[in-house]
């Protein structure tokens, strides 16, 4: 069995740090896998507020079903920890904490503040690779290869392209990241935390004072302007919503402002990226996935900005949708182009996919298995795209729906399992085929009314053919003083 040849830097996605209170009382978790933590975060979102809170301490990497309601869920990295045991058995696994890191480290775990600019993080991935490299003797004169989940990727590009981390980097394998930004970002920031009856204004006035949530805002032009008929970039809160919505009066300069700062992040790592020559590159393996229900048309008409799970008619590549959170296409570093040949789809949503095991064989590539490290063309297996909401409401039905990519299944039975996280009875019920559609490409479904909790969600198709999402059910009746 190959043995690990290089370090590997692990960066989570936004949420997937455990944050704790700054040192002495780092034991007095603000957000992270424990109950107390998810409650508090649920029922005191000012925990996260970064001007209140400037110094929480980034102390692991989260394990289980992780909630930073009511933005997402992620199912935590526990799983990609057991994939790389299981496939390098001797390999030491050590969580980044300065000045203490494992001399026979083998995999570097680098937690860091979700909250703050992806340059702030960047940083700190140099300080964590520097200090682990001091303690081993190379084997390679880029001894580095990092695995980023979401915007860990944008992360370790920032510490590539800007911090020079090309000198030390082999090759960057990147799991849904919004390379190019997501239309999600604009929903969030503009129409508010959540979605429907969970839209929560208490975590929209946090995340607004994030820097990293601007830094997800679509870096090309996303905006359908239905007054001009022309698409475009949002940067600056047009004069017209702000007069259909007067409480975006107050946000207009804030969101002008960072959103330049971000664009500024942006610049500085294309510009860092462009300036390198091919031979000091790193190879980039960009994960992504498509056909899940993802947020991906925006438009300004009116005076309101929609977000719908269209796909813009003006970016190409129509029906690939993507992972429920990133557009396909958005997943998709610059410097890769538009051709496919380099590009590794899955069938993952984007919580999901960052403890996916297919990231394994590239490391055994570079370990010196016989291996491939590069992508092909798209399987010809199907497989399942779910749209489908991470969060529900309490008591109320949650429609579902399935689509076959990327050709029809001749399929008697589609049928839904949901099952408690934790324990407790399942339920199932039988998907309809979409009549609108041709057969066997959609079904269609809901969720039955169930209690506040977390749950699985399991869509079979025929013998081998499934796909999982994890749902979080929130009372909007609990917490909800402002």
């Amino acid at each position: 069995m190959a043995r690990l040849r290089h370090l590997v830097v692990v960066l989570p996605g936004i949420g997937g740090s455990e944050l704790a209170g700054p040192e002495p009382a780092v034991e007095q978790v603000r957000y992270g896998l424990t109950a107390s933590a998810l409650v508090g975060a649920v029922a005191s979102p000012a925990r996260l507020d970064l001007a209140r809170s400037p110094r929480l301490e980034p102390v692991k990497l989260v394990k289980d079903l992780s909630i930073l309601p009511p933005l997402l869920t992620l199912p935590g990295y526990q799983r990609i920890r057991l994939h790389l045991y299981n496939a390098f058995p001797d390999a030491v696994i050590d969580t980044y904490r300065p000045g203490k890191v494992d001399p026979r480290t083998d995999v570097l775990l680098v937690p860091y503040d979700f909250r703050r600019s992806v340059a702030d993080a960047a940083i700190r991935v140099h300080e964590a690779v520097e200090e682990a490299l001091s303690h081993r003797l190379s084997r390679d004169d880029r001894p580095v290869i990092v695995l980023a989940h979401s915007m860990g990727g944008l992360v370790a590009r920032y510490w590539v392209g800007v911090l020079e981390g090309w000198r030390r980097c082999r090759a960057l394998i990147t799991l849904g990241t919004p390379a190019r930004g997501a239309p999600k970002a604009l929903d969030w920031l503009i129409n508010g935390a959540g979605a429907g009856r969970l839209r929560d204004p208490r975590m929209t006035r946090v995340i607004r004072g994030w820097p990293s949530m601007y830094e997800l805002l679509p870096q090309y032009p996303a905006v359908w302007d239905a007054e001009a008929a022309a698409p475009m970039e949002l940067t600056t809160l047009p004069a017209s919503m702000v007069d259909a919505d007067p409480g975006l009066a107050a946000y207009a300069e804030t969101f002008a402002g960072m959103a330049a700062d971000a664009r500024a992040v942006h610049e500085r790592l294309r510009d860092g990226w462009s300036a390198l020559e091919a031979a000091q590159r790193p190879d980039v393996v960009p994960y992504f996935a498509r056909g899940h229900g993802t947020p991906n048309l925006a438009t300004v008409d009116d005076g309101r900005l929609t977000v719908s799970k269209e796909d813009p008619p003006w970016r190409g590549n129509a029906g690939w949708a993507g992972d429920g959170t990133v557009p396909a296409l958005c997943a998709i570093p610059v410097e890769l182009g538009e051709s496919p040949k380099d590009w590794r789809p899955v069938a993952a949503r984007h919580g999901p996919m960052g403890s996916i095991a297919d990231p394994v064989d590239v490391l055994r590539s570079y370990a010196g298995e016989p291996i491939p490290t590069r992508g092909g063309e798209l399987p010809d297996r199907p497989w399942l795209g779910l749209d489908l909401e991470d969060f529900a409401v309490a008591g109320e039905p949650e429609p579902l729906t399935v689509n076959v990519l990327p050709a029809p299944l001749a399929a008697d039975r589609v049928r839904m399992s949901v099952t408690p996280i934790g324990g407790g009875p399942r339920q199932v019920r039988d998907l309809l085929p979409d009549p609108n559609c041709p057969a066997g490409t959609r079904w269609r479904g809901e969720l039955p009314p169930l209690p506040a909790g977390s749950y699985d969600v399991t869509v079979e198709a025929g013998v081998d053919l499934t796909a999982q999402a994890q749902v979080v059910v929130l009372d909007p009746q609990v917490g909800e003083t402002r």
